[in-house]
């Protein structure tokens, strides 16, 4: 999944719980401040070892090489969070 990918599902997630304070519509904006969050809540937590968690799926060019693994996780949710204030 790529950065523009992430950003639209996530804001697609956080649609359903953002309805009802724009005439009972979904607000996106609303959607997207929630995804925004998630993103900055993310990028603000430090990992401090390997988990069973896929960083693969963030596209680390190092496999198996943890410091690298950081660095390529925070880019590509730095990439969602710039894709998500585009839409």
């Amino acid at each position: 999944m790529n950065p523009k990918e992430k950003a639209e599902e996530l804001i697609n997630k956080f649609k359903p719980l953002c309805g009802g304070y724009n005439g009972g519509k979904i607000n996106k904006n609303f959607a997207k401040q929630c995804a925004l969050i998630a993103v900055d809540e993310i990028l603000h937590c430090e990992a401090t070892e390997p988990s069973d968690t896929d960083w693969d799926d963030c596209g680390a060019t190092a496999q198996y090489y943890w410091p690298q693994k950081k660095v390529d996780a925070g880019n590509f949710w730095k990439e969602c969070k710039k894709e998500i204030e585009k839409l």
